[in-house]
């Protein structure tokens, strides 16, 4: 599997910033300018993608044996003209337009528009005729797998492999909407990466915004996060969603993340350099030591700043003669010993 690749005009992988994903998922409660609000506030907030779903209730759920959840995701489905209307605004507003798509004649439909990427739900990690559609189109897939067993993954991922498309992004995730943070298990997620050699991430359903932070100190390549307008607002979505102010703050966290990581190298910052020249201690007389005195711990003192002889050369010096007298609280200097 690859571990760098480019989603349109984004790279993604190592050495490339963490893809954030905004999902607004249901939030934009059946309301196309809602929708579109949801979008700009995102951008604002400097996620790199938005992210709905894309589906039939027809193709989606059984109407005949969950009536309850027909309904309710007939009530939440976007039409299918949207999907081009929220693409082109996302371009508009400089963020990569998502979807996940619920079945393949939904992907059908999704080509027609060239969709970037694609991202799978946990639930439908198993569906095979799904996931064989999304593979042989090429693009990128982001793949949740949260409630999943190893075996399942493992299967799904053979499904890419066979179909030689080695960008994935497996994403850690806990499939309760909010998770408790017991729940979420976040050291498994690199062993993912690691288990199926392929990037991974974390789609976050916790409360807050720590796990996200978290996550990319572990090496999350992607990490995915409902949005809310308002998290009190009604609906499936809204109680595990950051709202703005909320989003920008994780946004800017993990980049501040990013920034700090650096490398596995030890190494002196210019800006230290300067700072230790002043906050690096010197030997000094602590009272007078007169011409042929031998220097001793108990005639030194070690203040701020250096002098010539560093505070971490007092071996060198103790149990020399002094070449010269050295009044209290002088800089004691090479030039002053009998070395």
């Amino acid at each position: 599997m690859n571990k760098k690749f480019r989603i349109r005009n984004r790279n993604t992988g190592n050495g490339a910033h963490v893809f954030v994903i905004a999902d607004i998922g249901a939030n934009h409660n059946g309301d196309l300018l809602q929708a579109k609000k949801l979008i700009r506030l995102a951008a604002s907030c400097g996620v790199d993608a938005v992210k709905f779903q894309s589906y039939r209730a027809d193709h989606f759920i059984s109407k005949k044996y969950n009536p309850d959840g027909y309904n309710l995701i007939t009530k939440n489905q976007i039409p299918l003209e949207w999907n081009k209307i929220l693409k082109d605004y996302c371009e508009k507003k400089g963020v990569l337009f998502m979807t996940t798509p619920f079945d393949t004649s939904m992907v059908d439909y999704l080509e027609k528009l060239k969709v970037a990427c694609y991202k799978i739900a946990s639930c439908d990690i198993t569906f095979v005729r799904l996931l064989r559609r999304v593979a042989e189109t090429g693009k990128p897939v982001i793949l949740s797998t949260g409630g999943s067993s190893m075996d399942e993954i493992k299967n799904a991922m053979q499904i890419f492999r066979k179909a030689r498309n080695n960008r994935v992004v497996l994403l850690h995730a806990v499939v309760n909407y909010p998770c408790d943070y017991k729940e979420i298990n976040l050291r498994f997620m690199p062993e993912l990466g690691k288990k199926f050699s392929t990037l991974y991430g974390l789609s976050d359903h916790s409360p807050g915004i720590e796990v996200g932070i978290a996550a990319a100190v572990l090496g999350a390549k992607v990490i995915e996060k409902h949005f809310t307008e308002d998290r009190r607002q009604k609906g499936p979505d809204h109680a595990c969603s950051l709202e703005p102010e909320e989003m920008e703050y994780l946004v800017r966290s993990i980049r501040n993340v990013e920034e700090s990581m650096g490398k596995s190298v030890k190494k002196i910052n210019p800006t230290e350099i300067t700072r230790m020249k002043k906050a690096r201690r010197g030997i000094y007389a602590e009272g007078n030591i007169k011409k042929g005195d031998f220097i001793t711990e108990n005639n030194t003192l070690e203040l701020r700043p250096k002098s010539n002889v560093g505070a971490g050369e007092i071996d060198c010096i103790v149990g020399v003669k002094a070449k010269k007298d050295i009044k209290k609280g002088d800089k004691i200097r090479k030039a002053d010993l009998l070395l």
